[in-house]
């Protein structure tokens, strides 16, 4: 059955490359689309604790909570998702990028219908770790699969796609939320799984995995069908056919390869982690989350106590999936480093001043008027972390790892990425507590600034580049005085 399979899968490829309904950009993008609405599906599972909560609270509630019970219903997705990006990035060096993408739909899937069947407390309990867990899962291979399925000139904008379909499925799954029952959100959330299935079937595994395997003739399929025949194309794929030898017969070199502990040992690998590991870090205790958490309080505080919750939190919901296409944007036309700096610069000055107008406010009558004030550097917070801070760390987790290691290396600072947000929400109340709303803020914005100033220092310049040129450079051996990835002597 597996070599009838196998079999079936090339002769697909095959028949897909010679078929000139798509271009192989239309191509890309249908491979990217699979992984982008599984990564949405993570966004419904973060918002979703929101309309089912309050739904939950209700007196004619058919489970009735206590309000312990209500905080372990919102924290019982968080909690697995560190593990999830672990097994994931084993997974997918395992079995394939395509091989896991497909798990974990299923997985999706089954979490989101426990949680629209669930009749008891226990059961949305298992559902929301489920979601949770499949939440990691979904983080290292989406990025990886993009990164090594697109061109170097679209990648950035189909990275970016996955955290836009972050933003649209928290705005997806409140809609749902605002007009139907929480079990029918939950149902209509499960069929999203059915349709990014359908996608990842219908689309080759990444060749870069499938050479790293030994199998070249499928890997030259798959790129083909991806990339096309042009000269450009076939060059990169020759490069990566002669680097990582994808052969299957007695020609294939007889050096052993590396083992797993050599190759995090070395500098190609450990420089990409430490940089990732401090965007992510920079991004989390940027507030991306306490700040999204507490924003519909904010707004009522800024505005009046006069507007409805749920339109406040559709309105912020609204900012941030536009916040992100404009991110897509921008990542198509601008450099990965100008647009940290930007991000980080506009979120420094928006957290430094919303903390001192929330001073003002709350401490100095005559400022209560200017409350408005607190809000424009509330929405501008949100436009530049979602710009830059936030995608930026996801979309270069797929590029800049060396195959050997991408799998172990994304998920890695995936899972120090969930660990990060959990010890922020953790730690936030605590914080609104001994230094009150506008220290806390004041605390996340000398966060951005320093977190901001180390990556000037570090983070590497890789618009248009090839993952192999990216993996070359780092093994040559990066200055942190050049920003550019250099290759060949030139950049």
């Amino acid at each position: 059955m597996v070599i009838k399979k196998a079999i079936a899968d090339k002769a697909f490829i095959e028949s897909q490359i010679s078929s000139k309904r798509f271009r192989p950009f239309a191509r890309q993008i249908i491979a990217a689309t699979g992984p982008i609405i599984s990564s949405a599906a993570a966004g419904m599972t973060n918002g979703f604790s929101a309309i089912l909560l309050p739904q939950l609270q209700k007196p004619d509630s058919s489970i009735q909570i206590s309000s312990a019970q209500s905080s372990w219903i919102a924290s019982m997705a968080p909690l697995p998702m560190a593990a999830g990006c672990l097994l994931g990035g084993l997974l997918m060096e395992k079995f394939g990028r395509k091989t896991t993408h497909l798990i974990l739909n299923i997985s999706f899937a089954v979490g989101f219908c426990v949680l629209s069947m669930a009749l008891t407390y226990d059961m949305i309990l298992v559902g929301r770790f489920i979601t949770g867990f499949s939440c990691g899962l979904v983080g290292p291979p989406a990025s990886v699969y993009i990164a090594e399925t697109s061109h170097p000139k679209y990648r950035g904008i189909l990275l970016a796609g996955v955290t836009f379909a972050v933003s649209s499925g928290i705005l997806v799954s409140h809609v749902f939320g605002t007009f139907f029952h929480w079990k029918m959100a939950a149902l209509f959330c499960s069929f999203f799984m059915a349709v990014s299935y359908i996608f990842v079937v219908l689309c080759p595994e990444s060749p870069t995995w499938l050479l790293s395997k030994g199998k070249r003739h499928e890997a030259e399929c798959a790129f083909h069908w991806l990339r096309g025949y042009d000269a450009e194309s076939t060059k990169e794929f020759n490069d990566m056919a002669a680097k990582y030898g994808g052969n299957n017969d007695a020609s294939a070199s007889k050096e052993s390869p590396p083992t797993l502990m050599e190759n995090v040992l070395r500098k190609e690998f450990i420089i990409p982690l430490v940089t990732l590991l401090l965007f992510f870090f920079t991004m989390q205790f940027s507030g991306v989350n306490i700040v999204a958490f507490y924003s519909i309080s904010l707004m009522r505080t800024t505005i009046g106590n006069n507007i409805n919750e749920y339109l406040a939190m559709l309105i912020v919901d609204l900012v941030r999936v536009i916040t992100s296409l404009l991110a897509c944007i921008l990542l198509r036309s601008v450099g990965r480093r100008p647009l940290a700096m930007l991000s980080g610069c506009g979120t420094t000055v928006s957290l430094i001043g919303l903390s001192i107008f929330l001073y003002f406010q709350t401490s100095i009558q005559l400022y209560q008027n200017l409350s408005w004030m607190s809000l424009i550097f509330l929405i501008s917070y949100i436009i530049f972390i979602g710009i830059g801070l936030f995608p930026l760390p996801w979309c270069m987790s797929g590029e800049i790892f060396p195959i050997a290691t991408r799998g172990i290396g994304s998920g890695l600072t995936s899972s120090f990425n969930f660990i990060c947000f959990f010890i922020v929400i953790k730690t936030g109340p605590t914080l609104f507590e001994t230094v009150g709303t506008n220290g806390t803020f004041m605390v996340y914005g000398i966060i951005s600034l320093i977190g901001t100033l180390l990556l000037y220092m570090i983070l590497p310049e890789t618009k248009n580049r090839t993952l192999q040129e990216i993996e070359d450079t780092f093994r040559a051996g990066w200055r942190p005085s050049k920003k550019t990835l250099v290759v060949d002597n030139k950049v």
